[in-house]
């Protein structure tokens, strides 16, 4: 049986090796190994967040349980599917905004100043080219909300002015986009796509025993 170049022979870096780059500038190779490892964390983050109909990061250990440079993962270049690539990246931008998130979740307290992480997801947000109107638009929302995120007005919400109301109306318009965009179109999305799958496995099946040669 032939092998499937990209479900089996993508695991030898001799035969395909994924790696990534920003600006033309090699960064770093990477590894099908550690994509899926991004691939799962997506998953994990987006069926966690079924819990809620808003982004809430406080429901997420990110010192424990997701640890990997999600920036990075925005510009893997190689021979890998589209549609997959334009998944991982929208996976990877929704962690970015939990990020976030949980600057105003916990009043200033987060992951990113625990881990000094402004500068490389400043470099990833200014870097990175949207494939997708809505790619370009969720950028934007993250570009918002990373805007305040050192704010101490808004943050504290010590004496808030109209100025500052605003703001924080803005932010939880934000939240609602991103959650509407990359959790409930993807799961309505998903949903709508079994059944187109399951007529081409039953074509696909069709055109092989219309096929098959006699023993």
């Amino acid at each position: 049986m032939e092998i499937d170049y990209q479900r089996q022979s993508k695991y030898s870096p001799d035969e395909f090796q994924p790696f990534i780059e920003i600006e033309e500038k090699f960064i770093r190779e990477t590894s099908f190994n550690e994509i899926e490892n991004v691939i799962k964390d997506i998953s994990f983050v987006r069926y966690q967040s079924t819990n809620f109909t808003f982004l809430y990061a406080g429901q997420f250990d990110f010192e424990r349980t997701l640890t990997l440079p999600y920036w990075d993962f925005l510009f893997i270049r190689g021979q890998i599917n589209e549609d997959v690539l334009l998944d991982i990246q929208e996976g990877c931008l929704l962690i970015l905004a939990l990020f976030f998130i949980e600057i105003y979740d916990d009043n200033g307290s987060s992951y990113i100043y625990s881990n000094q992480l402004f500068k490389q997801l400043d470099i990833a947000l200014n870097y990175f080219k949207p494939n997708t109107n809505r790619q370009k638009i969720v950028v934007d929302k993250i570009k918002y909300l990373r805007k305040y995120s050192e704010d101490e007005k808004v943050l504290r919400r010590l004496e808030p002015d109209e100025n500052s109301i605003e703001i924080e109306k803005e932010i939880e318009n934000c939240n609602k986009f991103i959650y509407q965009e990359l959790i409930e179109s993807y799961y309505w999305d998903k949903a709508k796509s079994f059944e187109v799958s399951r007529q081409q496995s039953a074509d696909e099946m069709k055109f092989v025993m219309a096929n098959q040669k006699p023993i």
